[in-house]
């Protein structure tokens, strides 16, 4: 007759609970006699080899410490999106990079910085990409004002820098006053602010100049007979808004008005009326 066994703490082991635990000891035994036999004809030469490797890793630890991965990886690729004006070897000439350079030395901004000096270019996007590419997008310089000069047309982009665009790009383009070349910069700026916010009012842009006496910007439109004044800077959404609402709502007034001041946020200041419209 066998005799139940129990616990430790006393608790009866059934006959069905034996069994389990039996097949799992078996299990465990065969498991262990397995690997044993897989050591002794096999895994015994993957413990030489790691013992070795332990070895050179442990005698190489002061050039080991020193290993940068980084340096195994070359620039293969250079992927340009954007450049139409500029050919594939003048971004890379003005980036200062070529293929086979260590990846480790290439710093993105860096590249960016390069490229954004060149005046063709208005923006530019550089990105490292994994493992051995370098992506740059760039947004070439647009014409955005004329200077005419005894015949000569000089092209100028947002950033006030001179264009290599022909002399039919120039007349369809605001002309900028030979006087106040001295301010080419910030009238360009100007001009692509007004732009972005309204490329309609833009485009109506007859002539543009510096009023030193104003200190602000005189811009001449083509639908219009008067001046207007924009301020030197800030020119947000607000002051083009407030330009067209003005000819919307005020359109009688400003048929007779010789300079309309845009400085003052807020408002507009009309001035030198028509003396024939202040009569009546």
């Amino acid at each position: 007759m066998a005799v139940d066994k129990t616990t430790w703490s006393g608790r009866r082991i059934g006959f069905n609970e034996r069994k389990q635990k039996d097949a799992r000891n078996q299990k465990v035994k065969s498991g262990v006699a397995s690997a044993f036999h897989w050591f002794k004809h096999r895994g015994w030469i993957i413990l030489v080899a790691v013992v070795a490797l332990s070895a050179v890793v442990w005698n190489q630890r002061f050039y080991l410490q020193r290993f940068n991965p980084l340096e195994l990886r070359h620039l293969q690729y250079v992927d340009i999106e954007g450049n139409r004006m500029l050919s594939w070897e003048d971004v890379m000439q003005n980036a200062q990079i070529e293929t086979g350079m260590l990846m480790s030395e290439l710093d993105a901004d860096s590249v960016a910085e390069a490229l954004s000096q060149i005046p063709l270019i208005h923006s530019v996007t550089v990105e490292k990409r994994f493992p051995s590419s370098l992506y740059i997008k760039l947004q070439e310089a647009s014409p955005m004002l004329s200077v005419l000069d005894g015949g000569k047309a000089t092209i100028y982009s947002e950033k006030g820098a001179a264009l290599p665009f022909s002399v039919a790009t120039a007349m369809r383009l605001p002309v900028l006053e030979t006087a106040s070349v001295g301010h080419v910069k910030i009238v360009a700026e100007f001009l692509d602010a007004m732009k972005n916010v309204n490329s309609d009012l833009y485009e109506k842009v007859s002539q543009v100049s510096w009023s030193e006496e104003d200190r602000g910007i005189e811009v001449y439109f083509k639908d219009v007979g008067f001046r207007t004044i924009f301020p030197a800077s800030d020119w947000t959404k607000d002051v083009f808004v407030l330009y067209e609402s003005l000819g919307n709502g005020f359109t009688k007034d400003l048929r007779c008005a010789g300079v309309v001041d845009m400085r003052f946020h807020g408002f507009a200041y009309v001035r030198n009326y028509d003396k024939r419209c202040v009569n009546g």
